[in-house]
């Protein structure tokens, strides 16, 4: 039994006897589906470019005409956590991960993926182990965006403009490789 009346309690606290709300429960979910993809964006910040991209040895890089500013690519990366946490909650939401377990293990493995790309590329130093990293990445989000379609819709749409980011950021990981080797 708690000595404080509810309204002080921190939300994921229930008081014995307290039924929870299903709009609590998504509204915990959808806030821990944040906080695990807000720690791999923070993670993988840690070694990519300032937004001016004077860091590090990636200014000193021959890169294509076309390739996105680090200035860019930083909120978009950020926005596309975001999305990525919105997608995997509307899937749990549905309980899908019970009878198809890749749902929720795929999305751990491409977060974690996602999350490293940064370390292999600029940590690293490595255009080639970034590129096949991103090839990775690329393979299971198809995968997982052929398995949410029947899901759900908007979580596949969700999906769909992620890999549209990773159709994106491929071949400029590959001409950097290329033109630096």
């Amino acid at each position: 039994m708690s000595f404080l009346p509810p309204s002080f309690l921190p939300f994921w606290w229930k008081v014995a006897g307290e039924a929870e709300s299903p709009t609590r429960r998504q509204g915990r979910a959808l806030g821990f589906f944040l906080g695990v993809c807000a720690v791999a964006a923070f993670y993988a910040s840690l070694y990519a470019p300032s937004a001016s991209g004077e860091w590090g040895w990636y200014p000193r890089l021959a890169k294509p005409a076309w390739a996105p500013s680090p200035a860019f690519t930083g909120p978009v990366s950020t926005f596309f956590y975001g999305v990525l946490a919105v997608s995997i909650w509307r899937i749990w939401r549905t309980g899908a991960f019970r009878n198809i377990p890749i749902t929720m293990t795929g999305f751990a493995c491409l977060l974690f993926l996602q999350s490293i790309w940064s370390t292999l590329f600029y940590g690293m130093q490595s255009p080639l182990l970034g590129l096949a990293d991103l090839v990775i990445i690329f393979l299971l989000a198809v995968v997982l965006w052929l398995t949410y379609i029947p899901i759900d819709r908007v979580a596949s749409y969700l999906w769909l403009a992620y890999l549209c980011w990773i159709l994106l950021l491929l071949p400029v990981n590959a001409a950097i490789w290329w033109l630096n080797t």
